[in-house]
């Protein structure tokens, strides 16, 4: 079948219609291309493996100093953090912010003075003991191979020896955190914050273009007795979203949910009117609902980043850091 001759002119007019159309425009092109962007800046260079390591230091000679100067070193990859109580260590690998609690143990210097000296006795052992964070993620057994290699090289170093340098693990059940568990809350906190702003703007400002709100206010029922229906409906609807999201994230994909509920149903309640106050003032400024729908995409596309739904705040360059924050 032959197109007619004028055909190329129809395709010509529906592309101008296309790009008159501005908001259709940012969404179809802008728009992919600010989200590659962003993504790509906060998970297009990976970041280097660390290992977030306590050192605590039981014998305070001149041999664990060294040994701890090494693990120092700039070129390993371990994040150190000095302890003085060992409770607080265990608590930090428990809580998952350390992968490995590493303590000098009390006659290490002698332990080495004896291993390095001609006329030393070689037969006497002693280990580090090292507590490593026990989880899904697997760093903290990566974390104690490491130490392992670390302390054998500084041992053999020292000693001028084949041999190596004991480390005495002991495993423990640490709270781990995977991207699900990040990726929850903040589904849930958009779900909420859709339901506030894109929800209620654009049915005001449909409501007033249909006047339906014209007639409300000829009826008996004051202003607060119209807002208040909008608003007890959106926060229960917002209570809901809360409660089918987290079950689903707990009983189908195993996340872990750590402190008070009640708390976080109080915070899920304000950052939901939050929302709604956003989506009053969007239909206040709104002509009709064209612009309604871009300028609630203009108020609520930052906040899919800067408010770390997708992507952790810290991944972010230090600028955006700095304006998510304010």
């Amino acid at each position: 079948m032959r197109a007619p001759l004028g055909f190329h002119k129809w395709v010509g007019a529906n592309l101008r219609m296309f790009l008159r159309d501005r908001a259709t425009l940012v969404w179809a092109i802008l728009f992919p291309i600010i989200f590659m962007g962003l993504l790509g800046l906060g998970f297009g260079r990976a970041d280097p493996v660390s290992f977030h390591v306590g050192m605590m230091d039981d014998d305070q000679s001149g041999w664990s100093t060294a040994l701890w100067t090494v693990f120092a070193n700039k070129s390993l990859p371990f994040q150190i953090t000095n302890y003085t109580v060992r409770d607080s260590g265990l608590s930090a690998v428990k809580a998952g912010t350390l992968d490995i609690l590493v303590i000098v143990p009390q006659g290490f210097g002698a332990f080495m003075d004896n291993q390095t000296s001609p006329t030393g006795d070689k037969n006497g052992t002693l280990a580090l003991i090292a507590y490593w964070g026990f989880d899904e993620r697997g760093s903290g057994q990566v974390a104690l191979q490491s130490v392992r290699e670390v302390s054998d090289a500084f041992f053999r170093a020292a000693t001028n020896s084949s041999t190596t340098l004991g480390v005495a693990p002991e495993a423990v059940n640490a709270q781990s955190l995977d991207y699900i568990d990040f990726l929850a809350p903040g589904i849930t906190a958009m779900a909420i914050m859709q339901s506030g702003v894109y929800g209620l703007a654009l049915f005001i400002v449909s409501s007033r273009e249909k006047r339906i709100l014209k007639r409300l206010h000829a009826t008996p029922a004051g202003a607060a007795y119209i807002l208040a229906g909008r608003i007890v409906p959106a926060l229960l609807i917002s209570l809901v979203q809360l409660c089918l999201l987290l079950s689903l994230a707990v009983f189908a994909f195993g996340v872990h949910i750590v402190g008070n509920i009640l708390v976080l149903i109080v915070a899920a309640l304000f950052g939901a009117f939050v929302f709604i106050s956003l989506g009053f003032f969007v239909s206040s400024v709104s002509r009709n609902a064209d612009s309604a729908e871009n300028l609630t995409g203009l108020v609520t596309f930052p906040m899919f980043f800067l408010g770390g739904v997708f992507i952790p705040i810290e991944r972010l360059p230090q600028a955006v850091q700095i304006l998510a924050y304010m």
